[in-house]
């Protein structure tokens, strides 16, 4: 059976409990918005299984092409649920292009992740390449 608690994609929680980093997180509608990837319980699983092992490396988001950290890291309005210690190690995750909507003139955000983080969509930035 393929289970989340078997699959390089999830990272444990706590005991029987993870999140899911097989997406990069999608550009939102409101500023400062922290990228929290899917929870799931260690016995669920999905059609997008990759075993742990598996021929595939998974990039932090600090060394992603995808993430823009400025000097210094973050400073938001509010910090949300992370301290500020958080987000002077926070960049954005701009692998994904806003989607359209149905209402006109909508402004599109890109989510914040810290440097740890990972997801399955990011590419390693060359070596030499600036955050």
């Amino acid at each position: 059976m393929e289970r989340c608690d078997q699959c390089m994609f999830w990272k444990m929680a706590r005991p029987g409990e993870g999140w899911c980093r097989r997406r990069a997180p999608k550009p939102a509608a409101e500023s400062d918005r922290i990228a929290h990837w899917p929870t799931t319980h260690g016995g669920q699983g999905c059609g997008e299984f990759l075993e742990v092992g598996s021929a595939f490396d998974l990039v932090a988001c600090s060394l992603c092409r995808f993430w823009r950290k400025p000097p210094g890291g973050l400073q938001p309005v509010d910090r949300g649920d992370k301290p500020a210690q958080w987000w002077t190690q926070a960049g954005l995750c701009v692998r994904h292009a806003p989607s359209p909507v149905s209402e006109p003139g909508p402004r599109a955000f890109w989510r914040a992740s810290h440097g740890a983080d990972s997801c399955s969509e990011g590419v390693a930035r060359p070596s030499g390449a600036a955050e």
